[in-house]
């Protein structure tokens, strides 16, 4: 007697095509947009502060909100765009496999992943030694010690990529040079004020606040605009950029 055999369904050959298309003034907009938006709740959050909390569920959205805190949203949004730049970095080294400048475009990927885990972590405030500040009797811009280790790390990684900046196409060098300056502006520039206006007037000082305010705002802006000056780049490399995924059972 024949047995019937069962069914086994057989897995397609065909490929699934998915299209994704990134418009780089589409997402600049949208960041922009989202980065008024925390800007907004960012300084309610710094007047909640500011007036020690005196209204109801003030200290619960400062926690959410506020662009001085650890793990909340703006946090979030700032590892992420970081990450998505590292990211960007990453499909252009692949890219530039052939390229004289892929150490360097590689480089700056893995930078940018440690960026978006310190913006996520805070590594950077392991460097902050109030015994370092009181040996050397440092000035207050020096307030928040990692600063200097900061600016020679900068200088350093300025001169490594001068050359690789300078042959860098004109509309892309000027991006990356405003997104340099935007984020170094407030990382490095802001970061100092905040510390000399926290020596001078305290922790709660509105001036204090308000340049906290503005130094993650101009680091927020940015990395806005680096990821819009890598999606025109990318752009003027590849139309079309083909990524393979691949499903297994095993």
């Amino acid at each position: 007697m024949l047995q019937k055999e069962s069914y086994k369904p057989q897995p397609s050959t065909e490929d699934v095509n998915l299209s994704l298309h990134i418009s780089a003034k589409k997402t600049i907009k949208r960041l922009i947009m989202a980065i008024a938006f925390l800007g907004l709740t960012g300084a309610i959050s710094a007047y909640f502060w500011v007036s020690e909390f005196s209204f109801p569920s003030s200290e619960w959205f400062y926690e959410l909100f506020s662009l001085d805190e650890e793990l909340n949203i703006p946090a979030w949004y700032s590892s992420f765009m970081l990450l998505s730049a590292s990211l960007l970095l990453a499909v252009i080294t692949s890219i530039k496999k052939t390229d004289k400048y892929f150490s360097y475009w590689k480089s700056l990927s893995l930078i940018f992943l440690f960026l978006s885990l310190d913006e996520a972590f805070s590594f950077h405030e392991i460097l902050i030694i109030p015994a370092l500040r009181e040996a050397f009797n440092l000035l207050p811009i020096f307030f928040h010690t990692w600063v200097i280790f900061g600016i020679p790390a900068v200088v350093f990684f300025g001169f490594k990529y001068l050359r690789f900046f300078l042959d860098l196409p004109r509309q892309t060098r000027y991006l990356f040079l405003l997104a340099t300056a935007l984020y170094l502006g407030g990382a490095l520039g802001m970061e100092m004020v905040s510390g000399l206006l926290r020596v001078y007037f305290g922790q709660f000082g509105v001036s204090t606040t308000i340049a906290i305010v503005i130094e993650e705002l101009l680091e927020m802006a940015g990395t806005a605009t680096f990821i819009y000056a890598l999606l025109i780049y990318l752009g003027s490399l590849k139309e079309v950029i083909h990524l393979k995924i691949y499903m297994s059972q095993s």
